[in-house]
């Protein structure tokens, strides 16, 4: 049953990334804002995939701002998640 879950989770994973990058590479286009709110709705694991997913990006961004010396006051406050249900 773990090795079940775990295959879900991955799956869960695979579309988060999925509906993330069509949204980063097409902004304009709302198929793809459709596609992710739909998806978003039909289970909590996808909600919660999808913030984690957007604190890892925040979080990217921090560190390569860091590493370039930018000014990171106004990327380190606490941010909101990026979907709240």
């Amino acid at each position: 049953m773990e090795e079940k879950s775990e295959n879900v989770m991955d799956q869960i994973w695979d579309r988060t990334l999925e509906l993330f990058i069509k949204i980063h590479d097409c902004p304009d286009n709302p198929k793809h804002f459709d596609n992710l709110v739909h998806w978003l709705n039909e289970d909590p694991a996808h909600l919660k995939a999808f913030n984690e997913l957007g604190q890892i990006w925040m979080a990217t961004g921090i560190a390569l701002a860091r590493e370039i010396g930018q000014p990171l006051s106004d990327l380190e406050r606490d941010q909101p998640p990026l979907m709240m249900h």
